[in-house]
């Protein structure tokens, strides 16, 4: 298990025979998941664990809109929306021959921008084989509420330029490229920056992480309507106060998002979830 002795948030530790995971309820993030002592998670060496900023690395938690997707996002540049700078409520812990499970929500839901009627909470996992993440949002007003949200998960890899992606087709918007629309590759490289939504509409999608030709960790993702891929890559890990400079090459992003115009019905609910193994 990586060690967070220096972090002043609250954590929460979960452990499971030979598997772990350490969430901080700042944030509600999962700092790490280890896997019979392999670490699946990327944390940066600089990420601050004090809650003055954002944590860099584990798998933030972007609601109740991801990235620049608000209208407004140009006055008050608040990207990923409103939750993880903010300490989550431990709401429950269950444990069982088989799984530890824990139950978060926000606590502050009086921001400005918060929607009307819409709560969220964050089912993390931990079982003998895998970590499921499951974040919840119920609309509990009497309209529509537009909703964009990412399970921003930054997985750990050995070598960014041995590493490859399997299971992500068809074309993608290229953040990195003013929304050039292009086609994802055959085989799923890494040669410079990469900032990709790939819309998709599986129920249910399996993503492989594979250094060389051996595969490091599945992902499976449900709930979504489009995945993210991103890293930063050398130049722009060099304005990151909380990244090293070369830890690009030791991180991928492969997150399960909601990024295609959703709206969450009234007295309706939404799960995202991803499943690591």
């Amino acid at each position: 298990m990586t060690h967070f002795s220096h972090a002043s948030v609250p954590l929460v530790h979960l452990t499971l025979g030979e598997n772990t995971c350490v969430v901080s309820l700042f944030g509600g993030h999962v700092l790490s998941y280890t896997q019979s002592g392999v670490e699946k998670l990327f944390m940066s060496k600089q990420a601050k664990l004090d809650g003055s900023r954002p944590i860099r690395g584990g798998i933030p938690v972007c609601w109740p809109w991801f990235g620049q997707l608000h209208p407004d996002i140009n006055e008050h540049k608040l990207a990923h929306g409103l939750v993880r700078q903010q300490l989550w409520e431990l709401e429950a812990k269950v444990s069982t021959a088989k799984s530890v499970s824990i139950t978060l929500s926000p606590t502050d839901l009086t921001h400005p921008l918060w929607p009307q009627g819409l709560t969220c909470q964050l089912i993390i996992t931990l079982t003998h084989d895998h970590l499921e993440v499951k974040l919840l949002s119920h609309n509990k007003g009497e309209k529509p509420v537009p909703l964009s949200c990412a399970l921003h998960s930054y997985f750990a890899i050995d070598d960014l330029q041995e590493t490859s992606l399997i299971g992500i087709t068809g074309e993608y918007s290229d953040n990195a490229n003013e929304g050039a629309i292009g086609s994802t590759p055959e085989t799923y490289r890494f040669t410079g920056e990469v900032d990709r939504i790939h819309p998709n509409t599986d129920n249910i999608l399996s993503t492989d992480i594979y250094h060389k030709e051996r595969p490091i960790t599945a992902i499976t993702h449900a709930g979504h309507d489009s995945l993210v891929v991103w890293n930063p890559w050398r130049n722009k890990s060099q304005s990151f106060v909380d990244f090293a400079d070369d830890e690009y090459l030791q991180m991928i992003c492969v997150e399960t998002a909601l990024t295609q115009h959703f709206e969450l019905a009234p007295h309706n609910h939404h799960h995202l979830i991803q499943t690591i193994a």
